[in-house]
């Protein structure tokens, strides 16, 4: 059993990992704030799709980082598989990507969130 943190690349694979997680963190809490306070609703919400790409980054490149040198530094012998916790790293990263996305195209939406956009109707003539 090898304790990966001795290595400079387990330190770093899980300090940039640590960094995309509290980026995380700190957009849930930001996201939190400016859909409860009205006026902050939609100022905030592109800077916190932008902090997200960030922290999507950071992640990706834990994510990384740790395959290729665990891969070619450490023996791989019988059945050597990562853990569950790898996938959902990668999970979290897509998430992010994709919340990213979210909240850098919601405020184009803000009339038709808040309603003051008046509906349109398609009719048919039989």
């Amino acid at each position: 059993c090898i304790f990966l943190l001795i290595s400079a690349w387990g330190r770093a694979a899980a300090a940039t990992y640590l960094v995309g997680f509290i980026l995380l963190v700190i957009c849930f809490a930001l996201a939190i704030i400016a859909f409860a306070i009205d006026t902050l609703r939609f100022n905030f919400i592109r800077g916190i799709g932008g902090l997200l790409f960030v922290a999507a980054v950071f992640s990706i490149m834990g994510l990384v980082i740790y395959p290729v040198k665990f891969s070619t530094e450490i023996e791989m012998t019988g059945i050597n598989m990562f853990s569950w916790a790898y996938g959902f790293g990668w999970t979290t990263a897509i998430m992010e990507i994709c919340l990213g996305f979210f909240f850098c195209c919601l405020p184009n939406y803000e009339d038709q969130i808040l309603g003051n956009v008046k509906p349109t109707y398609f009719y048919s003539s039989p």
